[in-house]
């Protein structure tokens, strides 16, 4: 009987140097991540597409409702900004109960589900014939983002590896920081140029762009079904906020005062101090400095631990409040923003991985709307309480306050979490 032999594969055989592949460096010993580490899938793209969509429509709306509201019904002041706050009001209702009933109704079901809603609600914007129907419309909206946020957010926590699970979240929000810069400077350019017919077709775009990329994404849903707490119906203080996502949670409330400060007063107080010139500038260098810090900010917290991170950026975000409050130069102006986009925009995201982390995995879904119910808090909030004291002190000493209120998010992150964590991941 013939001797069976051995046959050589050729170079570039999938069959080639078997164990390989099981290699940590990957074949050759290379830098590239084993199959279970790779952070790169077309779901991941599909939920920035969404995300993107999602958010273009909120950053569009959130700077031209309030216009709008008051060309086209007469609304004052206070009406006019309510009509813009509406939907943050809307999303954090959604998230009080989303956060237990996400995994029993089905990420992927409450995902689509949410942005039908959120499609309807920007197709019924241009017949809406009164006040209240567009007040209405934007708490309904609201609540639909604060349903898809949470469930894509949910879904991406979990389709990314473990190991890195900061640079996916890092890279995940860049579609919200994009649509950050683009939504405001849409808005206004459309709306002046051609009146708010082109805007609510823009949002209506964005919208049903996210709907299509929901449709086939997707959502990883949690293993072994929804957990025994979600199936009770009576919501309690664990089924609304997660214990051990909160204390972090807390951080991501005081430290976010800072960023509403800032996108609801530097405008009027540029202009005030003979600044507004840099005005725009300060939010493009806003912009470009959060874009910047996502795509290398995740990659260090994976690497060297949130502490890495959230000190240093935390008390950068500092500096750039206190650059604001004594600006008297453009160049001062635009170096705020520039510090202020690369402090707030590395540290948040950051802070929401480690929410997700000191959470239990079969409690992802409420650690999540822990984080965004807390976040929407400080939006919707900060600039009543702090802008309060605009009066008093005049816009430089507000922006100084907002300075020591981050400064003091930074000390309590250290104390709930930082102190516990030194140069480990989290």
């Amino acid at each position: 009987m013939p001797r069976l032999h051995r046959v050589s594969p050729l170079p570039g055989d999938d069959a080639a140097a078997p164990d390989d592949d099981h290699r940590e460096g990957g074949p050759g010993g290379t830098d590239r991540p084993p199959r279970d580490r790779r952070l790169w899938s077309r779901d991941f793209v599909l939920a920035m597409v969404v995300q993107l969509g999602v958010a273009l429509v909120f950053m569009t709306l959130m700077t031209y409702m309030a216009l709008y509201a008051g060309e086209r019904f007469g609304a004052r002041d206070v009406a006019a900004g309510f009509a813009a706050s509406a939907f943050i009001l809307g999303s954090a209702l959604a998230r009080i109960v989303l956060g237990k009933y996400l995994d029993v109704i089905g990420r992927k079901r409450l995902l689509v589900s949410a942005l039908l809603v959120y499609v309807a609600c920007s197709a019924l914007y241009p017949l809406a014939g009164a006040y209240g129907v567009l007040v209405a419309l934007r708490v309904v909206q609201g609540a639909a983002f604060g349903a898809a946020t949470t469930a894509v957010t949910a879904g991406v926590l979990q389709m990314v590896p473990p190991s890195r699970r900061g640079e996916g979240m890092g890279y995940f929000l860049t579609a919200s920081t994009v649509a950050n810069g683009v939504g405001p400077l849409l808005a206004v350019q459309l709306s002046t140029a051609h009146g708010p017919a082109p805007v609510f077709l823009l949002v209506l775009g964005a919208s049903v762009l996210a709907l299509g990329a929901a449709v086939v994404l997707r959502v990883p849903e949690l293993a072994g079904g929804p957990p025994p707490h979600a199936r009770r119906f009576r919501l309690r203080p664990g089924d609304v906020l997660d214990p051990d996502a909160l204390p972090v949670a807390l951080v991501i409330l005081i430290v976010s005062f800072g960023y509403a400060g800032i996108a609801t007063y530097s405008t009027p107080f540029l202009l005030q101090a003979g600044l507004g010139t840099a005005a725009s500038l300060f939010f493009v260098a806003l912009a470009t400095g959060m874009l910047t810090v996502r795509l290398f900010s995740g990659r260090l917290q994976d690497r060297r631990g949130p502490n890495a991170v959230i000190l240093p950026l935390g008390a950068l975000f500092t500096v750039a409040l206190v650059l604001l409050g004594v600006a008297t130069e453009p160049w001062l102006v635009i170096t705020a923003g520039l510090l202020a986009g690369l402090g707030y925009g590395g540290a948040s995201p950051t802070l929401q991985v480690v929410a997700a982390t000191r959470a239990r995995p079969e409690r992802l879904g409420i650690a999540t709307s822990t984080h965004y119910l807390l976040l929407d808090t400080s939006i919707a909030f900060g600039p009543v309480v702090f802008g309060a004291l605009i009066p008093l002190i005049g816009y430089r000493g507000h922006f100084l306050v907002l300075a020591a209120t981050v400064l003091a998010g930074v000390v309590l992150y250290w104390f709930v979490h930082g102190r516990g964590h030194h140069g480990g991941r989290p």
